[in-house]
């Protein structure tokens, strides 16, 4: 009698362990089946190795004038001493969250809600490609020469305008709505199968 009620107890308490080991596992979400709990510290740093992200590029093509004004002696201007040329081209602005690793989340269990919180969508790069750059009407001074400086200053002005437009013509804003549904898949992906996957998904952005 006593060597069955060892017998039992030491059933009992393997089916204890069994049943608590079963528990343990379900929570981890280890078990087949099964649905662990994810936190907001996992999602946040699920962002970290993607760096820059550009979601919208905006496409341009232009017509620019540059003139070197003609050379002064005294305050007086010397005629025929400026310098100008036409030059046609082509770039790119890109737009969309610089640095990826400053998004952060947070999970709110009682309304089911995960809140992805990204910095503003700003212009990344805007550039004009030096192979569609295209020369006409020139004419050079041998005195007041057009100087390389010259030239990369120009180009730069010119790019900075083509952002501009791009921003004026709405960049930002399709920027900022495929950014944010980038961010709702990517949450979506690191949440599916586990017991947050059906948790809806909130973007907030700093303005």
């Amino acid at each position: 009698m006593k060597k069955f009620k060892r017998v039992a107890i030491v059933l009992i308490a393997f089916v204890l362990v069994v049943v608590l080991s079963a528990i343990g596992l379900s929570i981890a979400g280890l078990l087949p089946g099964s649905a662990g709990k994810i936190d907001s510290t996992t999602i946040t740093n699920s962002f970290e190795d993607i760096a820059e992200l550009a979601t919208e590029e905006y496409n341009f093509t232009n017509v620019g004038k540059y003139t070197k004004d003609q050379l002064k002696i005294g305050g007086v201007s010397i005629p025929f001493t400026d310098s100008s040329f036409l030059i046609t081209y082509s770039g790119t602005v890109k737009a969309g969250i610089a640095d990826i690793s400053q998004v952060s989340a947070s999970i709110n269990d009682a309304t089911k809600t995960v809140t992805v919180k990204a910095p503003a969508v700003r212009a990344l790069d805007s550039s004009i490609d030096p192979a569609s750059i295209k020369t006409y009407d020139q004419s050079f001074d041998i005195v007041n020469r057009i100087k390389v400086d010259d030239v990369a200053s120009f180009l730069a002005s010119e790019e900075s305008n083509a952002e501009q437009i791009a921003e004026d013509q709405g960049l930002l804003d399709k920027a900022r709505t495929q950014a944010e549904t980038l961010l709702k898949t990517h949450v979506k992906t690191v949440t599916d199968g586990t017991r947050d996957e059906s948790y809806s998904v909130n973007v907030s952005w700093d303005d």
